[in-house]
């Protein structure tokens, strides 16, 4: 195969479309995959390729698909396929197809062109079903390649999920409309992907802010990144610090499930801004840092479509160039007598404490504040409460001091790098001694 031929890698192997057209072809064999306009399909398939070749199949022929992680056992998978509205289950290598839901009227089709369907990270409550036409998306890459124009030519690495919106949409589907050749690195051993940096020089990385934190604590010292893209939860501005330093160029964008992608920054300054709003999108928020609101989304879908107003409850601003900054969470924000704390503010002091490696700054009520900020943290070795009590007011306001500082082993993350943070009630007498570590700071 030359290079010419190739669409895309997976891992280490390429791909020309004649191999996609193949795979499609063994996978017909169940007729419904033929002819997939007006279904709904719930794909759940070991294989990477395979996934993509149908993917790019059932978008071509108005297939609806809910993308499942591979790494979903077939009773999970058959839940999730059911409680869409699939009719049809494709799991493991593709030998089965499984039914799910008869279809008994016409009512019971997809859209015509059909759909992407996802389902939200459930960080504030249950996952939700989100269905988006391929024509949205369609416009959404539109968009997207053409605000992106730091991107042409690089080589896109991608090295998260394309089960998920930002690797399939961001990653995959972009590479292919801006004519590259994208890297699918389903193989995600930190030492494997930095030698496929080293081997594409010119690379855009894809990846959770997870993975790219682990990434840029192992790149060795006579490597570079060359640009990173970062997207889910914000990066601690001491490592955006390093990361900055360790890179060409450092972007972020910012997005949900109803929208796609809304807006994205190819400097990162700091943690928070999110840069310019795509072009078929508009968005308000507040006037200020001092003055935030809610950061709401209206689609402009086209077609004499009626647009599509989302609400994301995340609480931001428009800076004085146009550019959006992303505060927090709506129901992370803390209000301590009536003053908002955002959590990244408390966060990012305790990380540039020489001994701390991880924190989460989260609320609970106050019978007089009406809500207290308390904070867990992972670090080096057992530190003594008392002295961190002063060293964090030497470096916070006093209503941004934790009430309640706990150090545990290890902080849990989603994959995508964000926390459930109304999960985070401390509950000491439950855990371990030797696990939780609490003072109350008066």
């Amino acid at each position: 195969m030359t290079p010419n031929d190739t669409l895309f890698f997976v891992d280490n192997t390429p791909y020309s479309r004649e191999d996609c057209e193949r795979a499609v072809a063994a996978l017909a064999a169940h007729p419904p995959l033929a002819q997939p306009a007006g279904l709904r399909l719930a794909v759940c398939l070991s294989d990477c390729f395979q996934w993509l070749a149908l993917c790019l199949h059932l978008r071509n022929h108005g297939g609806s698909v809910l993308p499942i992680h591979p790494g979903t056992p077939r009773a999970a998978a058959r839940d999730l396929a059911a409680s869409t509205g699939c009719h049809y289950l494709l799991h493991g290598d593709g030998s089965a197809l499984e039914t799910c839901h008869t279809m008994t009227s016409a009512g019971d089709a997809t859209p015509g062109g059909g759909e992407l369907i996802q389902l939200s990270s459930g960080t504030t409550g249950h996952p939700k079903t989100i269905a988006r036409r391929w024509t949205d998306i369609d416009r959404e890459l539109d968009s997207y390649v053409r605000q992106f124009t730091d991107a042409d030519g690089l080589t896109p690495i991608v090295a998260c999920p394309v089960t998920h919106s930002y690797g399939l949409i961001c990653g995959f589907l972009a590479g292919l409309r801006r004519g590259v050749v994208p890297r699918i690195v389903p193989n995600l051993n930190p030492r494997f992907i930095l030698g496929v940096l080293r081997e594409s020089p010119a690379h855009l990385l894809y990846a959770s802010p997870t993975l790219v934190a682990l990434l840029v604590r192992m790149l060795p010292p006579e490597q570079a990144f060359h640009t990173v893209m970062l997207s889910g939860a914000t990066l601690p501005a001491p490592l955006l610090e390093t990361l900055n330093q360790r890179s060409h160029r450092v972007c972020q964008q910012y997005g949900c499930s109803e929208a796609g992608c809304i807006a994205l920054t190819t400097h990162v300054q700091h943690a928070g801004l999110l840069g310019r709003v795509l072009p078929h999108l508009t968005v308000t928020a507040g006037a200020s840092a001092d003055d935030p609101e809610e950061i709401r989304v209206t689609v402009h879908r086209g077609d004499a479509e009626p647009d599509l107003p989302v609400h994301t409850r995340d609480l931001g601003y428009l800076d004085a160039q146009g550019q959006l900054n992303f505060l927090a969470r709506m129901d992370d924000t803390i209000n301590v007598a009536g003053i908002n704390v955002y959590p990244g503010d408390v966060e990012n002091v305790f990380l540039r404490h020489p001994d701390i490696t991880d924190a989460v700054a989260y609320k609970q009520p106050d019978p007089y504040a009406g809500e207290r900020v308390c904070l867990r943290f992972v670090a080096h070795r057992e530190l003594d409460t008392e002295a961190l009590r002063h060293w964090c007011r030497d470096q916070l306001s006093p209503h941004q001091v934790p009430v309640i500082l706990e150090q545990v082993e290890q902080i849990d993350r989603l994959a995508n790098g964000k926390i459930r943070r109304r999960l985070l009630a401390p509950q000491p007498e439950s855990q371990p001694e030797s696990q939780l570590r609490t003072e109350v700071v008066s």
